[in-house]
């Protein structure tokens, strides 16, 4: 596959602060991801926990199949902007949505027996009044515990997750009652972040072992997402092969629902230098940025051994740094204390006023996540697209008021 373009974005032309989404290398993540549809024959769905940015599914929608979506809210925006191929999966529905989640969603996926016993007889009724056939799925757990240099906490498969049904649990419900698959056509396995391909290869030959004798007469399985397809250094010719083999084998259709994989590496937060601080009890200097990374960036504060890397800079994680100059500790500008990265960042020359900073790979999660806590501006939303900042989205204090009251 074709390597990833450089970035073009030239941070002067960024009013701050600001995502900044770059179209090049946005379509150089879905061609990639068109190819391993193309070359499978697969379902490519994109994920809206991971980037939600409606006004840019034009171009999604030139290259993938539809939206996977986790809440009402999303199957909404799926279906009004992306098309009506939406697939839904919650951990648990609500009675008084349901007749909504029926209108939006072709495809609805629960994620215990329970739920399904609940819910079944409204999915067959829609079905007889409106002629409108609705895919239904089950979750499964395979209890995958592979390498998680996060600690666990992005694993839905860590011990207590909530999050799927486990082989023990599905053979005590088809032991009481041998019909509890009826109207069942698909399974959905969700286990990864930010995983290689060895680690996929691995955990579907655990689903293989513990549910493969559920298959037959399944329509689709679904692998999820988690999977860093649109990175350089990914097999997407393993991962294609994979699916050709798990498809003639079990006669299913694979899907996948890449979230991150989309805008992996293809948009940045900038921000700006608002001071500088010195301290005497510390030994790196601290730069006040025009942004919160409690408030705009939780997906990073969440994991602190996360490397949140800046263009430009060095991380720095020694408790005693060695060289001090040009070392600065990066915080937000609200008065929360942990409004911080708990490291430091080595730079090429001394930061002022001013300055911009370009925190890389920063649209995943955190732009879906991001909250205007303390009153915090909240960035604006921009594509970067031939040399030029186009505005998307800017928000003002009717945003901050409305969400109060």
């Amino acid at each position: 596959m074709k390597k990833r373009p450089a970035s073009t974005l030239d941070p002067s032309k960024i009013k701050t602060a600001a995502f900044v989404i770059e179209e090049e290398l946005l379509r150089h993540n879905l061609s990639i991801l068109k190819h391993v549809k193309d070359e499978t024959g697969c379902f490519m769905l994109q994920a809206l926990k991971t980037w939600a940015t409606w006004p840019l599914f034009h171009i999604t929608k030139e290259y993938l199949d539809g939206t996977e979506v986790s809440s009402l809210n999303e199957a909404r925006l799926g279906f009004d902007e992306f098309g009506s191929e939406v697939h839904m999966y919650a951990p648990a529905y609500k009675e008084e949505e349901f007749a909504d989640v029926l209108k939006y969603c072709n495809t609805i996926v629960f994620n215990s027996f329970s739920q399904w016993y609940q819910f079944r007889e409204r999915v067959w009724a829609h079905e007889k009044n409106t002629g409108m056939k609705i895919q239904c799925g089950l979750r499964i757990n395979p209890e995958y515990l592979g390498p998680d240099e996060h600690g666990g906490l992005w694993s839905p498969c860590a011990p207590g997750s909530r999050l799927g049904i486990r082989i023990n649990e599905f053979k005590e419900a088809l032991a009481k009652d041998p019909k509890a698959l009826e109207g069942i056509s698909g399974l959905h396995f969700h286990i990864f972040f930010e995983k290689e391909f060895s680690e996929l290869e691995t955990a579907v030959t655990l689903v293989e072992e513990k549910f493969a004798t559920y298959f037959p007469g399944m329509k689709w399985i679904n692998f999820g997402g988690g999977q860093k397809i649109t990175d350089d250094a990914y097999d997407v010719n393993g991962i294609i092969a994979l699916i050709k083999t798990f498809q003639k084998k079990y006669d299913v259709r694979v899907q996948l629902e890449p979230g991150a994989a989309i805008v992996w590496n293809a948009g940045t937060l900038v921000a700006s230098v608002l001071d500088v601080l010195y301290r005497d009890d510390v030994p790196y200097k601290i730069a006040v940025l025009d942004m919160s990374f409690s408030a705009h960036t939780p997906d990073f504060i969440l994991s602190s051994d996360y490397d949140v890397r800046i263009r430009g800079a060095k991380i720095d994680r020694s408790e005693t740094p060695k060289n001090t100059k040009n070392l600065y500790r990066l915080g937000g500008g609200t008065c929360l204390t942990g409004d911080r990265l708990s490291f430091n960042h080595v730079f090429k020359k001394p930061l002022k006023a001013g300055d911009k900073i370009v925190i890389e790979d920063g649209i995943q999660y955190n732009l879906v996540q991001c909250t205007m806590f303390n009153g915090v501006q909240h960035p604006s939303i921009v594509l970067w697209k031939d040399g030029q900042a186009i505005p998307i989205r800017e928000f003002s204090y009717q945003d901050f008021r409305a969400r109060m009251g």
